[in-house]
């Protein structure tokens, strides 16, 4: 595998992200249980659906979000840092370039969940989760700034969070591309600066530019490995590697066997240490290396990234029609601890994630990238 050029397209990353968004829907499974709705029902995580078998997702599902950080760190530098560098792609196209891509759904999903929760607050006299659905965070919401720092708490279509957030990180990107262009020592110092911003001030900007950062400096790594002789090694050893560490930590996470690898478990509480810090990394090198050893990985399955995005901006919205019925027909909340219910749920969510992206979004993301006539790159993300 040496001096191998990396792929035209990382299908196992694909997968990889579409695997994130079903973490966050399965971590927002909560949403159903919400003390907001006053029903009487107590919530238990332990009644959840299938949570033998689901588990990892109802404990850690929303840290999903910290690994699309880092997954767009490393596809970022993948694609636009040499070009951005190199002044082959001007900050205007690659505006039109995100924004083509993420803001149609979003705008849809925003004002969907606007109309939403003034229906379900009708029937409820209440919100459904989110409580801040006013004037002024719908403004926030519509410019892509709900997690700026402005906003008073989670509003509207409230997963969008990370996106705003990604928005900033993405203008700090370009701006570092052009200016340090592939410098690994200012990229690895900005990592630094990130990790003591997000420890002292707790910022979800701070926390989106070090995990992205760290994402760059994956690509960086997995680059540099693939020219050297040992690749082949690596591209071996390192998955093994990984693997083991992800089934140590799931299984701290097991009620059944919490005191398995109760060691590993004292030495991340110990140390402070952010297990996706080291283990979102490695695995994204791993499966880049594997890919590029094998040429595709994942290719049959890359559908589910394609459809992530859609997922992710979707669930909420689902899951607001579902309790507003619910809440008009009076339906025991006790519905929602069913796995037929929830696989019902999956596949209108699937579906319309589907539906979303093909008759949608991708006519749309071709509508403005015409309008606009940006130098089109052929993007994997």
């Amino acid at each position: 595998m040496t001096h191998r050029l990396s792929p035209n397209r990382f299908y196992s990353l694909d997968v990889l992200r579409g695997v994130a968004a079903f973490s966050v829907v399965f971590w927002h499974w909560q949403h159903f249980f919400s003390p907001l709705n006053k029903q009487g029902v107590l919530f238990s995580i332990e009644k959840q659906p299938l949570f033998d078998a689901l588990f990892i997702f109802y404990y850690r599902g929303n840290a999903a979000v910290q690994l699309f950080f880092v997954l767009s760190g490393f596809i970022f530098f993948w694609l636009y840092s040499k070009r951005v560098a190199e002044r082959t792609i001007t900050l205007r196209s690659f505006a039109v370039l995100r924004l083509s891509r993420l803001y149609p759904l979003h705008f849809v999903s925003l004002i969907f969940v606007a109309v939403g929760q003034a229906a379900y607050t009708r029937i409820t006299n209440t919100y459904f989760v989110y409580p801040f659905n006013d004037g002024y965070h719908f403004l926030l919401n519509l410019f892509f700034a709900s997690s700026w720092g402005f906003e008073k708490g989670n509003a509207f279509n409230a997963p969008i969070w990370s996106v705003s957030v990604e928005v900033l990180v993405y203008a700090i990107f370009f701006a570092f591309c052009r200016f340090f262009p592939r410098n690994i020592i200012i990229l690895i110092f900005a990592v630094i600066i990130g990790l003591y911003l997000s420890s002292t001030l707790n910022s979800a900007i701070a926390g989106g530019f070090t995990l992205f950062f760290i994402g760059g400096l994956s690509f960086i790594a997995y680059e540099k490995i693939i020219k050297t002789d040992y690749a082949l090694n690596i591209s071996v050893y390192l998955p093994i590697i990984t693997t083991i560490l992800w089934l140590t930590i799931i299984e701290t996470l097991n009620p059944a066997h919490r005191f398995t690898f109760a060691g590993l478990h004292w030495i991340i509480q110990k140390t402070d240490v952010n297990p996706i810090y080291f283990l979102y990394p490695m695995t994204i090198i791993s499966l880049a290396l594997i890919e590029t050893r094998r040429g595709t990985l994942g290719k049959r399955l890359s559908y589910i990234g394609d459809i992530s995005y859609s997922m992710y901006l979707l669930h909420f919205p689902l899951q607001l029609v579902v309790a507003t019925v619910t809440a008009r027909l009076a339906i025991d909340q006790a519905l929602f601890y069913s796995p037929w219910f929830m696989a019902s749920f999956f596949f209108a969510l699937i579906l319309a994630s589907f539906a979303s992206h093909r008759l949608f979004e991708v006519p749309m993301q071709r509508f403005l990238r015409r309008q606009s006539n940006p130098v089109i790159i052929q993007a994997a993300i």
